[in-house]
């Protein structure tokens, strides 16, 4: 679970009041990815949940409305990999008076990533230490908790769950290490957020290098061995957020610690 539930708390207060006074209008910018930012969405619309907004895919911002303020989900599209969010900024920002980035880890060693945040008017939320510390000085940083810590895992809390889930990325973010013959990459193989959040429930123990997945698994009171991505987001993830006795750090290759090995008391709902 998140490490303690009053700096959860904390986030939430923050990122209200960045984005201040519903009454003038706010559009919610939902980007896109895989079933670990349907997460991060999921947790935007239940802290929202007392905001009048409306919701819009940005990839038609055309056809967004011209609300006074526009929150962009945060995620992980600002880095070497993934960075179209990053280039897409100014046109966000000709569209909107103000705009709120949600929580997000960056990367700035990439040239567009460091160029867009130099330039951006936008209240910029990380979600761990390490991204704060490269983007704090380059424009009005702040910092709080990934939105998917917002989502409600309660009913997705399983009495049965068995074996190990191995579900290491393929994609361009993915270090290069060899991944297990068993893996199943879920982020990009489940069909929706239910199926997912079911699939990581189901299982004792849980091993990946994607944030989100670690995120649920460690909410869900399930056991978590990570190894990192091709940059600091998942281990800074962590370290920021996720209590410690519920995850641990695999060194590549690592073969699974047995199930029966020890045990994690599973975490209580937000």
């Amino acid at each position: 679970m998140v490490k303690a539930v009053t700096q959860l708390r904390e986030s939430a207060r923050l990122l209200l009041d960045a984005v201040g006074d519903p009454s003038v209008g706010v559009t919610f910018l939902r980007s896109w990815g895989n079933r670990g930012d349907d997460l991060i969405y999921a947790g935007i619309r239940r802290l929202l949940r007392e905001v009048p907004y409306v919701e819009s895919d940005i990839r038609k911002l055309h056809e967004a409305p011209r609300t006074s303020t526009a929150i962009l989900s945060g995620g992980g599209a600002w880095c070497k990999p993934f960075h179209a969010l990053a280039e897409m900024l100014p046109a966000i920002e000709a569209r909107f008076p103000r705009l709120i980035i949600f929580p997000t880890s960056f990367d700035v060693a990439e040239p567009i990533v460091r160029d867009a945040l130099c330039r951006t008017r936008a209240v910029v939320f990380a979600r761990e230490l390490e991204s704060y510390r490269q983007v704090r000085d380059l424009c009005d940083a702040r910092l709080a908790h990934d939105s998917a810590f917002f989502f409600d895992f309660e009913p997705y809390r399983s009495g049965f769950c068995r074996g190990v889930l191995n579900a290491f990325r393929r994609d361009a973010e993915a270090s290069g290490t060899p991944v297990p013959a068993s893996n199943r990459d879920i982020s990009l193989d489940c069909a929706t957020l239910d199926e997912w959040l079911w699939t990581i429930s189901r299982h004792e123990v849980v091993r990946t290098d994607r944030a989100h997945v670690v995120i649920a698994a460690a909410m869900l009171g399930r056991r978590v061995e990570y190894r990192p991505s091709s940059y600091h987001k998942v281990p800074a993830i962590v370290n920021f957020s996720v209590a410690s006795n519920l995850v641990t750090r695999i060194d590549d290759g690592a073969e699974p610690i047995p199930v029966n090995a020890r045990s994690v008391q599973a975490s209580p709902g937000l």
